[in-house]
């Protein structure tokens, strides 16, 4: 097994979908903006400073967010592999290289482009091109299996449907009930898992340890905010109180115009109809509009509530004086 260099790459992409590669000098082939991390440098620490010092551009660290962990020969170490956290952030604005990059160019993953370096190549490229235009969604679940085999089948379908698909999944970080089986069903097909847990829970021996990633957040709050962050739309699936809380958070943030992302149920053995119940009985009673209700996807299929989340068009928020109250 030949010896593996460990790097932080960054992935931006421009309007068009191109992606921005850098060519260092004395270099023939087109690499990620990136490099190696310094001692006591985090993944994303590296990411930031490489771009600073390679790009002249100051990145918010807040806005990575991981594609995976890739393994490849490496460009320039003959007999080396490098195992790259690649991480991707919003456009921006590139001006000219600095440090040791002599060129920046702009390349569209479906290009058949000779001089790309075998890590944009051969994996992550390919991992583009094949990903849904969620890239990220967060399941909100139990820690609790429940008392039939139904959620633990229909949870391990839906997660390898997610992965598949090429959807990263971010959760609660557990290794536990319905949420170990998400995250250890999308891991099993190659998915890519961040969980972001408490560290009162770690400290309750419940997280997952074999994740892609696992950030250890401060509190409740923290990790709701973080996982709201990194997500491009939601999911329910059958859990108690905490995925109940989870859910009406996002859904009230969509419905004040906080986010304007994609809520999906789903909807196990008919699991969420009592709370859809509730929901029509708000709107009977004149505390929710109608379309908040409506925008809500609840579908049994995987493959359907999928294609639902990535046709899905955000409302007016509740106090946009434009629409019509009711």
């Amino acid at each position: 097994m030949s010896d593996q260099i460990l790097v932080s790459a960054v992935v931006f992409s421009d309007e068009a979908g191109r992606i921005l590669t850098v060519r260092k000098r004395g270099a023939e082939l087109l690499m990620f903006p990136g490099g190696k991390p310094e001692t006591g440098e985090s993944s994303e620490q590296a990411a930031v400073r490489e771009v600073a010092e390679e790009l002249g551009v100051e990145l918010d660290a807040t806005c990575l967010r991981l594609i995976g962990e890739f393994t490849a020969p490496a460009a320039n170490e003959p007999g080396q592999d490098v195992r790259a956290t690649v991480f991707e952030h919003p456009w921006v604005r590139v001006d000219s290289p600095r440090a040791e990059i002599e060129q920046i160019e702009w390349v569209h993953p479906s290009a058949e482009a000779a001089n790309l370096a075998p890590l944009l190549r051969e994996t992550v490229f390919p991992r583009l091109r094949n990903r849904h235009r969620l890239g990220t969604v967060a399941v909100f679940t139990g820690s609790a299996f429940g008392n039939t085999p139904e959620f633990a089948q229909a949870a391990e379908v839906f997660a390898r449907k997610v992965a598949t698909a090429g959807i990263s999944i971010v959760y609660g970080g557990g290794e536990v009930g319905l949420m170990g089986v998400v995250a250890d069903s999308a891991l099993a097909v190659g998915g890519t898992v961040h969980g972001v847990i408490p560290q009162s829970l770690v400290d309750g021996e419940i997280g997952h340890s074999g994740l892609t990633r696992l950030d250890v957040v401060a509190d409740m709050h923290a990790r709701k905010s973080r996982m709201a962050e990194l997500a491009d739309g939601f999911v329910a699936l059958p859990g108690g109180a905490g995925t109940l809380e989870e859910l009406f958070e996002v859904w009230t943030w969509q419905q004040l115009g906080l986010h304007t992302k994609p809520i999906a149920l789903y909807d196990v053995g008919g699991f969420w109809q009592p709370f859809l119940a509730m929901v029509d009985q708000m709107v009977a009673s004149g505390f929710i509009s109608s379309r908040f209700r409506d925008s809500l996807i609840v579908s049994e299929e995987p493959d359907a509530l999928l294609a639902e989340l990535a046709r899905w068009r955000p409302q007016a928020p509740k106090w946009d004086g434009s629409v019509d109250k009711d």
